[in-house]
């Protein structure tokens, strides 16, 4: 747990900086925090900045309002920026800007956290994981993007599993709320294999109660490679039977922050007029940009997907760019 300092005691990456009078407000203190990386910053860093001073200002202002806020704690707010286009022949062509943002309380003993963005309303409010790679890209048909509001609580970790609960509101000029329990358990693991299960219980005003259970099974190849065997599944009071992926995903390191990883997937829902929904392949390649303040993703895939059991299987093809700009500093 890290040490708590009050808002007039103010620590930036390279060390302690000058103190900041008593009265001082929460935006004013996290830029006093930000030490620029460069004498002439450039349109990204100066993008960083101001995200990060606006979202750890915000942090410190909540956190103060349970006690004396944690300038140290605000500074590691972290999240993301993304954007991406994608195109395949089954879905057209998507543009789309998400962003998301996540904070802790040490005030509450660092159990309570905040979380803010726009993004996939379904992965998020039922804790599902389309696939391990950048998850704007080849989107499914009924994929909707929305805003996203909350707050977490989580239970002390033990070795082992971890809890915890979210409560949020999604939508704009009409928001809906949602509220979920998640239990993760590190199931086995040795050397070079890891099972991993995850049971998420949920309730939202579209969906009623529901429940998510994902299972993973993860065998280290290699030092730079690692093979993992993803299954999640979702059922709720209004769903067609059970909504389920599979996917086989080899992951390969190309060391300095460049990655390629390949999948092949299969998904349905077991009710539906047509059971078997899509099944193919895809792969990424994850590239750094500027000293690794941004990351470029590539996606080129192949599926046959289908909604409609009268109609033919077609193949469609599938490709993808997008951009991801990470921000804050996340704990360790």
């Amino acid at each position: 747990m890290p040490d708590p300092s009050p808002v007039n005691t103010t620590e930036g990456p390279k060390g302690p900086l000058k103190p900041l009078p008593p009265d001082e407000r929460p935006f004013a203190a996290c830029r006093a925090a930000v030490v620029p990386g460069e004498v002439d910053p450039t349109m990204i860093d100066n993008t960083r900045e101001l995200i990060e001073e606006t979202t750890c200002g915000a942090a410190l202002w909540f956190d103060g309002l349970f006690g004396d806020g944690d300038l140290r704690t605000a500074r590691r707010t972290h999240g993301r920026v993304e954007t991406a286009v994608s195109h395949s022949d089954f879905v057209g062509t998507k543009t789309r800007v998400r962003f998301n943002v996540h904070a802790k309380f040490p005030a509450l003993e660092e159990r309570l956290s905040a979380f803010v963005g726009r993004d996939d309303d379904e992965g998020f409010v039922r804790d599902r994981s389309e696939g391990q790679q950048l998850r704007s890209q080849f989107p499914r048909l009924d994929d909707e993007d929305e805003w996203l509001a909350g707050l977490g609580y989580a239970l002390p970790d033990a070795h082992t599993y971890r809890v915890d609960f979210r409560v949020g509101a999604r939508g704009g000029r009409r928001p809906r709320a949602f509220a979920q329990w998640r239990y993760s358990l590190m199931a086995y693991a040795d050397r070079n294999d890891l099972v991993h299960l995850r049971l998420t219980p949920f309730i939202n005003t579209r969906d009623g109660f529901g429940l998510t259970t994902a299972l993973d099974y993860s065998h280290t190849l290699a030092p730079t490679q690692l093979l993992r065997w993803a299954n999640v599944g979702t059922v709720h009071e209004h769903s067609l039977g059970l909504d389920w992926r599979s996917s086989v995903l080899l992951y390969q390191n190309l060391r300095e922050l460049r990655a390629l990883a390949y999948e092949v997937f299969v998904r349905g829902l077991t009710a539906a007029p047509e059971p078997l929904a899509e099944y193919g392949a895809r792969a990424t390649y994850r590239h750094p940009l500027f000293e690794a303040k941004i990351f470029v993703e590539m996606v080129v895939g192949y599926s046959w997907p289908r909604d409609d059991p009268a109609l033919d299987r077609d193949g469609s093809a599938g490709v993808g760019i997008g951009l991801e700009m990470p921000f804050g500093s996340p704990p360790n």
